[in-house]
């Protein structure tokens, strides 16, 4: 039978800020968080986040799906068009 661990809220958050050691992810969940609407959504291109943080567009993408992973962003696909940006918003505890 599988051992099944509990994890506290400290464990959780230590992980989630695995995911923000370097400047590029920290930048790009602050742009997110900051740039949020009432609902907590941030409507940005991959583009704009990669020039805020000096990153690739790959580079950015990586970062965006190790945040999702973990919990620390949601996001929600726009297929409105080809050029239509996603929204994305911090989940924060």
């Amino acid at each position: 039978m599988p051992r099944i661990t509990s994890l506290s809220l400290k464990d959780i958050v230590k992980v989630q800020n695995q995911h923000l050691r370097t400047i590029g992810s920290k930048i790009i969940y602050l742009t997110i968080r900051n740039h949020a609407d009432r609902n907590g959504w941030t409507t940005i291109s991959l583009s704009e986040l990669a020039s805020a943080a000096c990153l690739t567009r790959r580079g950015v993408v990586n970062i965006l799906n190790r945040m999702q992973e973990c919990g620390l962003i949601e996001k929600q696909y726009d297929h409105s068009s080809h050029d239509a940006k996603n929204k994305y918003r911090a989940i924060t505890l």
